[in-house]
């Protein structure tokens, strides 16, 4: 009987890749974006589909980025009194 173990290595996100804030659209910013992109937006019809497609996509992403913003990813990490116990916290008001 043959006993196969696999491991693998969890795939870590870069550092630095902007992203679209999508977790801002929950509150208010909803509607602001709604608004911005029924305003702004070129909804002509265009023969090329292609064509057309393309520029309300580059439309939608640029109001998109404007409203609710870009993050540069990364995580927070724990730093200073987050993760200092109570022993620690005390030696550090003693000083």
């Amino acid at each position: 009987m043959d006993l196969v173990i696999k491991s693998f290595k969890a795939k870590k996100r870069s550092v630095g890749v902007a992203r679209v804030r999508w977790w801002n659209l929950a509150g208010g910013d909803a509607n602001k974006l709604s608004k911005k992109i029924r305003s702004e937006a070129n909804w002509r019809l265009i023969e090329d589909a292609d064509a057309m497609w393309e520029g309300m996509a580059q439309c939608i992403q640029k109001l998109v980025k404007e409203v609710l913003g870009i993050s540069k990813g990364g995580r927070g990490r724990m730093r200073g009194p987050l993760w200092w116990d109570d022993e620690e916290k005390e030696k550090i008001k003693e000083k």
